[in-house]
């Protein structure tokens, strides 16, 4: 995605993305449509099989859902038949996923702290 639009892998990369798509580049946003059918293809396999009620898009990708959504939604709904399942944004932004594993570690704690304590 990032060579896409032009850019070298790197940190903070996304971001600039992100400033760049928000700012009309042409290149930037191809890309982002390109990487939006891209998930799009890629999530419909899991989604025939799992038929969940909704797909999150989180973490990093987030950032950029204004731009990816449209492309990935045309996708997913064009090879699942129809509106499969909904597509939205967690309102965790990039911090979701790290967040999400800080939750089950402390809920493993509280559901068994004596189990846990034992082990390490």
């Amino acid at each position: 995605m990032l060579r896409a639009a032009g850019l070298e892998p790197g940190d903070g990369r996304l971001g600039l993305l992100a400033e760049r798509a928000a700012a009309g580049d042409k290149a930037v946003r191809r890309a982002l449509r390109g990487a939006g059918t891209a998930l799009g293809i890629a999530l419909t396999g899991a989604v025939n099989l799992l038929d969940p009620e909704a797909v999150v898009l989180g973490g990093a990708l987030s950032r950029l859902a204004p731009w990816l959504l449209p492309s990935l939604e045309l996708e997913l709904t064009g090879r699942t038949g129809g509106r499969a399942c909904g597509v939205t944004v967690s309102g965790l932004g990039p911090d979701g996923p790290l967040l999400g594993a800080a939750h089950s570690v402390v809920r493993a704690v509280l559901d068994d702290p004596v189990g846990v304590c034992a082990a390490g």
